[in-house]
């Protein structure tokens, strides 16, 4: 009998490690480039959980964790860091763009006006982008 569970166990395994490095890369790029470790921590957070939600679906429709499956959220993973790093650089600018208008700070719901219309500038794009792929 071929038993493949020590190959699938090594690779949940590389994928751990995988995230854990994206999430560090992700953080020291959000960090390094923004100054800003409040936008680091959103990537953070949301990448691992974005992963593990992605195994719901696979559970659902009795998908098993086989070595395509993994693959395909190895490579998600790639996508999702590009995508929150944009989302995020253009949050950023657009809440610069709002300082320089109105020569003020946002108020809160100001704050979330602008990110949310930051975010829609670039939703379609970074949709397509990874429509592509």
């Amino acid at each position: 009998v071929y038993d493949r569970s020590d190959l699938i166990k090594r690779a949940i395994a590389t994928l751990r490690e995988k995230l854990i490095e994206e999430s560090i890369i992700v953080a020291l790029v959000c960090i390094v480039f923004l100054w800003h470790v409040r936008s680091a921590l959103v990537a953070i957070i949301t990448l691992p959980i974005a992963i593990i939600l992605s195994f719901i679906p696979m559970w659902w429709m009795n998908v098993t964790s086989n070595i395509m499956s993994l693959g395909g959220i190895a490579i998600a993973i790639g996508a999702m860091v590009d995508s929150a790093i944009i989302m995020i650089e253009n949050a950023h600018k657009a809440l610069e763009n709002f300082r320089e208008e109105h020569g003020r700070e946002p108020n809160s719901r100001e704050r979330i006006t602008v990110i949310i219309a930051g975010a829609k500038s670039v939703g379609r794009s970074l949709f397509f982008a990874l429509l592509v792929i």
